[in-house]
C-alpha cells in the first residue's frame, strides 16, 4: 500500500497510485464508494447505469472527473462480459460523452491524448496500464476469467502494437476481492492450476475449496507479457474486507454499485 494513497478533493476520495503520478499529463484513479450521491444500498459514488438512472451515473462520473482531471466528455467506457478482449480505440473516440457503444471489451488501450478509459469492478481486479515514453494507457477489467485468459497481457499486447515497450510500462493494481476472501471450488482451481501451476499456490479452506491470490496471478500475467516486477504496483485493499469504502459483490450478495478505474494521458 506504501506506492498506493488516498485523495481526498471536494468530498470525493480517490485511491492514486504514486508511480503513476510521476508521468507528465498523466491523470488517473481509482473510485472509492466516497463522494457521490446514489442512494439507497447503492449509497455514495455508484457508476452503474444498470442499476441507477443516468443522470445520477453522470453526476457521479461529474465529480469524479473534476476531482482528478480526467475527461468528462471523452471517456470510453468498457462492456464487461468477462472476456479477454482488448479493444484499441482511437481520437475519434474523443467529445462522446461517456462513450458506451462497445460490446464485449473487457480492456481497453490508446495513444490518443485526453482520452479517457474507464473499467468497472466490484471485487475484480482493475489494472492500470502506462507508458511514461509513448503516452499510450491501458484500463482493464480482470476478472477470474480474464485473468486466466490472461487479459492483463493482452492489453500489454495492444500497447506494444502502439509502439509501447514492454519494459517501459507501468502497472497499478487496484482495489480488489483478495487472496484473504477470494474462495473458489474445484473447477476454478483447476482453470488456475492450468494456467499458472506452480507459480500461483492456493491456500486450502474448507473442504474441497481454497484462497487464490487475484493479485499475484495478474502480477504472473504481467510479468509473462514483459513488465519488470518492480513496475508492478499492488494497492492490497480487499474489497470484501472493506466494504465501508468499496462496493462488493460478494459481501452484499449482488446488492452493491460498481467502482471505476480510470486513466487518461496527455491531459493540461
Amino acid at each position: 500500500m506504501k506506492e498506493f494513497y488516498r485523495e481526498e478533493k471536494n468530498g470525493v476520495v480517490t485511491l492514486k497510485c504514486r508511480a503513476l503520478d510521476g508521468i507528465e499529463g498523466l491523470r488517473h484513479g481509482f473510485s472509492t464508494r466516497h463522494g457521490g450521491v446514489s442512494r439507497g444500498y447503492l449509497a455514495g459514488m455508484s457508476f452503474s447505469y444498470q442499476k441507477e438512472d443516468e443522470a445520477t451515473v453522470d453526476e457521479n462520473f461529474r465529480r469524479f472527473c473534476a476531482a482528478n482531471g480526467l475527461p468528462f466528455e471523452s471517456l470510453v467506457l468498457t462492456h464487461q462480459t468477462h472476456t479477454a478482449h482488448v479493444e484499441t480505440v482511437d481520437e475519434s473516440w474523443k467529445n462522446q460523452g461517456r462513450c458506451r457503444r462497445l460490446r464485449e471489451t473487457d480492456g481497453l488501450v490508446t495513444d490518443a491524448s485526453g482520452l479517457g478509459l474507464v473499467c468497472f469492478t466490484a471485487d475484480c481486479v482493475p489494472v492500470l496500464l502506462a507508458d511514461p515514453v509513448t503516452g499510450a494507457v491501458g484500463a482493464v477489467h480482470a476478472g477470474w476469467r480474464g485473468t486466466v485468459g490472461g487479459i492483463a497481457g493482452a492489453a500489454v499486447e495492444k500497447m506494444i502494437a502502439l509502439g509501447a515497450r514492454p519494459e517501459n510500462l507501468l502497472a497499478a493494481i487496484g482495489p480488489s476481492i483478495g487472496p484473504c476472501c477470494f474462495e473458489v471450488g474445484p473447477e476454478v482451481q483447476a482453470a488456475f492450476d492450468r494456467r499458472f501451476g506452480s507459480a500461483l499456490p492456493f491456500s486450502p479452506s474448507r473442504e474441497d475449496h481454497a484462497l487464490i491470490d487475484l493479485w499475484l496471478a495478474n502480477r504472473l500475467v504481467l510479468r509473462q507479457a514483459g513488465l519488470q516486477d518492480d513496475h508492478i504496483y499492488t494497492a492490497e485493499e480487499c474489497t470484501f474486507c472493506n466494504n465501508f469504502d468499496y462496493y462488493s459483490h460478494r459481501y452484499t450478495n449482488g446488492r452493491r454499485g460498481s467502482l471505476i478505474a480510470a486513466i487518461a494521458g496527455g491531459m493540461r
